[in-house]
């Protein structure tokens, strides 16, 4: 009787299988910064105006303490015209790129203000693009690290649960967590004729998702 029953219980042992499976966290948030990206140009007849128009910008945005500034960027180059297959310098063209952000609308918007003010006097070309909320890098790195602790978390509860039901010892042997994704709305982009006005559109603070979509993978015997 004995030893019928010992390859029986041998077997049993060595009985096993492997789960593998994906399975998507997720989570809601709103985004804390709002920010613009800002390219200021000038067209001139001398190179000398063009950065003369270009350092007076990059002085007022340096000492505006409101705002959190990016970039400054800037390049110069000439400007032809063609007539009779003949080329003639026409000028002089500048850009200088910034990325301005802030936490809160209305300082972004009063910047944006004071921004076209000083445009007046100086007559330089002043585009506003990719006016959208974003996650912080603070407020980002957060909520990922939360995510793979609840997907770290579960698998382990799952794998207790698994254990309980079949009667078996089920135990994690792997995840794989690959990078976050992120559910990001459309930018708004103003025309010029919004910087015309005192008061900037302002794009909703909408609620973002970010997810991750671990691969786990558990053997159970």
């Amino acid at each position: 009787m004995i030893r019928l029953t010992i390859p029986f219980i041998l077997a049993s042992q060595l009985f096993s299988y492997t789960i593998n499976f994906d399975k998507a966290f997720e989570i809601q948030i709103k985004p804390d910064t709002i920010t613009t990206h800002i390219t200021i140009s000038a067209q001139k007849p001398s190179e000398k105006v063009v950065l003369q128009k270009l350092t007076s910008f990059s002085t007022f945005i340096a000492g505006y303490k409101d705002v959190e500034k990016k970039g400054g960027n800037y390049s110069v180059y000439p400007e032809y015209r063609y007539e009779n297959n003949h080329r003639y310098k026409n000028g002089y063209r500048g850009s200088m790129d910034y990325q301005i952000s802030s936490k809160k609308s209305d300082d972004l918007n009063t910047f944006i203000a004071n921004l076209h003010d000083k445009k007046k006097d100086f007559d330089v070309d002043i585009s506003i693009s990719s006016v959208n909320w974003v996650l912080s890098p603070e407020q980002r790195e957060g909520k990922q690290d939360a995510l793979r602790l609840d997907a770290i978390s579960w698998i382990n509860a799952y794998a207790k649960k698994l254990s309980s039901e079949l009667s078996t010892s089920c135990k994690v042997t792997k995840i794989s967590l690959s990078s976050p994704t992120y559910d990001y709305p459309r930018p708004v982009k103003m025309e010029a004729k919004s910087l015309a006005s005192d008061a900037a559109p302002t794009p909703e603070q909408d609620i973002q998702m970010i997810s991750v979509h671990p691969h786990f993978e558990l053997e159970c015997q």
